[in-house]
């Protein structure tokens, strides 16, 4: 397999388009024509997740967080420094041929099976999940010959279109009548060239999220039988609801456990979850805990989200101590496990994403935790 492969297997995984726009994914460094001999999959691209490409004869690494991001890590040019230095590992990367792709906040958006890990390990059931008010609503409508439609509707639910709150392969169809003439040189579906043609056709509407139009657009373009496909978007004012389960529609869960359960007893789910001997936690603690929010990595733009659905835990990796407290003033509980060890399920999912792929698979695991 060649790199260029691997990102379109990931584009169907995880769309780059559901990224946030700051955020630069897909292969930063390398050439995506490189046949793959090994992958290394870790959070971060440290001097450790290089060696260990080196050792086992990988030449692709897959990072969660990006190696370079243009506004924030002030890389501008590739110069060997220190020998963990980010740019120096970039350099060395070209030197020896490795490719360094990044899966960052289109993983975290489109990656259930991180919520289904999660939600197992805790005993908790998904409920929703925590929605970022930045995700734009597109409306689709096509029209579709009747002797199509349900193949062009299951490709674009497949695809992730149809999705309103807690129901999934939602649509509207109604019948009526096309018309059309092809020109010189068009190879009509039905009819002939000059002829103007009079087809049964369905006006078929769904909804999706902007990060997904690509590839939903694309499965219309596979399954639709015509050479000229008739349809149209629009943007939509209306937001996405809370209840939405479904990648590219929102950031981490919401889950409840079956019942109320004490404070000390969910701690101890936390740290088997997440494999951690301790983490920071706000100074209010609930009698009992039934409603549970969770982003990994910093979580402070979803916490406001968590307390309105009702959570009465909220797991991440960081948001601050000011805003934990406040939080707690509110009747949130914030639980910091730290930022790495809160993303220890990516390296996991893309570990099985790839080893699905047929590629040799190395995971760098996050480090153990040290209390001291």
């Amino acid at each position: 397999m060649k790199v260029q492969e691997l990102l379109t297997r990931f584009e169907q995984k995880a769309p780059f388009g559901t990224a946030e726009d700051w955020d630069p994914v897909g292969l930063l460094v390398g050439d995506p024509k490189k046949e793959i001999t090994g992958v290394v999959v870790s959070v971060d691209l440290s001097r450790s997740s290089f060696d260990l490409a080196v050792k086992s004869d990988a030449n692709v690494i897959v990072n969660h967080h990006p190696c370079i991001f243009p506004k924030q890590s002030g890389i501008s040019r590739l110069v060997p420094g220190r020998s963990d230095d980010m740019t120096t590992l970039m350099f060395e990367a070209v030197q020896k041929g490795i490719q360094i792709i990044a899966l960052h906040t289109n993983f975290d958006r489109c990656a259930m099976e991180v919520v289904q890990k999660i939600t197992a390990e805790l005993g908790a059931k998904p409920v929703g999940r925590l929605v970022d008010s930045s995700t734009e609503l597109l409306k689709l409508v096509i029209y579709v010959p009747e002797t199509h439609i349900e193949k062009v509707r299951d490709a674009i639910h497949a695809s992730g279109a149809g999705v309103i709150g807690n129901y999934d392969q939602c649509s509207f169809s109604v019948s009526g009548e096309g018309r059309f003439r092809g020109l010189d040189g068009s190879n009509p579906f039905l009819g002939k060239p000059g002829v103007t043609e009079k087809a049964k056709e369905v006006r078929l509407e769904t909804v999706l999220p902007a990060g997904l139009k690509k590839q939903v657009l694309k499965a219309m373009h596979d399954t639709h039988p015509y050479e000229e496909v008739a349809y149209d978007l629009y943007a939509l004012e209306q937001k996405i609801k809370d209840t939405a389960q479904a990648p590219g529609l929102g950031y981490g869960f919401v889950a409840d456990l079956p019942a109320k359960i004490p404070f000390t007893e969910f701690t101890a789910k936390i740290k088997s979850t997440f494999e951690v001997q301790g983490f920071y936690s706000t100074p209010a603690e609930p009698g009992s805990v039934k409603r549970i929010g969770y982003v990994p990595g910093k979580g402070s733009s979803f916490i406001n989200n968590a307390l309105s659905q009702g959570c009465d835990v909220f797991v991440t990796g960081e948001v601050g101590y000011h805003l934990a407290t406040s939080m707690s003033c509110k009747g949130l509980t914030v639980i910091e496990l730290g930022h790495r060890h809160s993303e220890i399920y990516f390296p996991r999912v893309v570990s099985e994403w790839c080893e699905s792929f047929g590629l040799k698979t190395h995971l760098e695991e996050a480090p153990t935790q040290k209390i001291w």
